[in-house]
């Protein structure tokens, strides 16, 4: 051993738990994990499947019924996919964000969505950050980028966090 240096682990000593209490529960306003987050973004694309697919079956349903020409059917249908995707892309989260300041899957995971000021986003906010996720996430690069930049630094940021000026952190400490 050279002198100057010390052994591997006495430098420091133990390394208490960041940001959690001792018996393993998130600390309440610390920054969630990207575990957490990825178990409320399956709970939101569970409730996206169902509330985009459940009434584009129904208007098929009805189309089915109309007995129009092929055409125009497939028209009509593609123009309401789009329609419908557009507006709960547009309204679920960040209306959900800005309203109530955590999507339901968030909610469910005792997370929430806030400005890093203090208080919940601007609509506007929600919408830029929701849209700048759905980019980021959909290109490889930026999603590795995205996830690295959650998983490794302290604050939890991601890139759509980052872009906004927003944080999601621990609502209430959860039940072990």
């Amino acid at each position: 051993m050279r002198s100057g240096f010390l052994p591997a682990g006495d430098d420091l000593g133990p390394l208490p738990p960041v940001g959690r209490i001792p018996d393993a529960r998130p600390l309440p306003r610390s920054p969630a994990g990207i575990m957490r987050r990825c178990a409320a973004t399956a709970v939101d694309l569970t409730i996206a499947v169902v509330v985009i697919l459940v009434p584009l079956l129904g208007f098929d349903r009805v189309l089915g019924v109309l007995a129009l020409p092929d055409r125009e059917s497939a028209t009509a249908w593609q123009s309401a996919a789009a329609a419908w995707t557009a507006a709960f892309v547009l309204l679920y989260s960040p209306l959900s964000v800005s309203r109530r300041g955590a999507t339901p899957g968030k909610r469910l995971m005792g997370m929430e969505v806030v400005a890093r000021g203090g208080g919940r986003l601007s609509y506007g906010q929600a919408v830029v950050r929701h849209l700048t996720n759905l980019v980021v996430t959909g290109i490889p690069l930026p999603a590795v980028a995205n996830a690295s930049s959650m998983t490794l630094s302290p604050d939890a940021l991601g890139i759509h966090d980052k872009a906004v000026g927003s944080a999601v952190i621990h609502r209430r400490p959860t039940v072990a």
